[in-house]
């Protein structure tokens, strides 16, 4: 695949972390407008890419799946105007607002505190109480299905043995027993899977290649969340 980030995308953010201002983004506004320029040629061509193994993302667009630099001020006290990143999310029913699983990347992570100069991957991150308690029945009732799932080598290569999450119950959740042999499975409170990758991979000309190479792996994590949600 020829699609590639614009060369600048990792530098620029790097100075946009010590220059987080409106003057300094406002004198620099045409590298950015190149960047996310390439990003959404890039993001495209990874849809295209993945549109005819799945369908649930093949109708979307570039425009739809981007990220606005912009950062939301309303709830927080840190004032930085701009996020030092650029990400797409790839969401089953093309709402990337709303929380359902899909393919996630993101390059520059200084502001998440991240290894390497990219994160991508699938699954869903942060699902309601009644989107939880839906995915954990499907887990427990296709529990073979679902550790095929994470046991497969294309999988484990890239994923490992463990979601990430941002909390993990030390407990069975309510109507669970503690001794079901697979239990610790259903105690995540995010079914997401997460590569870091370095930065000379982002660099690489066969970049594109990679990310949908990942995002093929978490294929199947996908389609059994989006199941357990009705999604597909």
């Amino acid at each position: 695949m020829t699609a590639q980030i614009h060369p600048d995308t990792l530098p620029f953010f790097e100075e946009l972390a010590v220059n987080n201002n409106r003057e300094w983004f406002s004198s620099n506004k045409l590298r950015w407008d190149a960047i996310r320029e390439a990003f959404l040629g890039f993001t495209q061509a990874l849809i295209d890419a993945m549109a005819p193994d799945d369908s649930a993302v093949a109708h979307l667009s570039a425009r739809q799946c981007v990220y606005r630099i912009h950062r939301d001020l309303r709830f927080t006290q840190d004032k930085r105007p701009y996020k030092t990143h650029i990400a797409c999310f790839l969401p089953y029913g093309g709402d990337r607002t709303q929380c359902v699983p899909g393919y996630y990347l993101q390059l520059g992570q200084g502001d998440y505190g991240l290894a390497g100069g990219c994160s991508l991957g699938g699954g869903i991150f942060m699902p309601s109480p009644k989107q939880l308690a839906a995915i954990r029945q499907e887990i427990f009732y296709c529990t073979d299905e679902f550790k095929a799932i994470l046991n497969a080598s294309s999988y484990k290569r890239y994923y490992g043995s463990s979601f990430f999450t941002s909390k993990k119950l030390s407990r069975p959740p309510k109507g669970y027993a503690a001794d079901w042999p697979d239990i610790d499975l259903l105690k995540y409170c995010d079914y997401c899977c997460m590569y870091h990758a370095p930065i000379k991979d982002v660099l690489s000309d066969a970049f594109a290649d990679e990310v949908v190479r990942l995002w093929k792996a978490a294929l199947p994590l996908n389609h059994f969340i989006g199941r357990a949600l009705d999604l597909v």
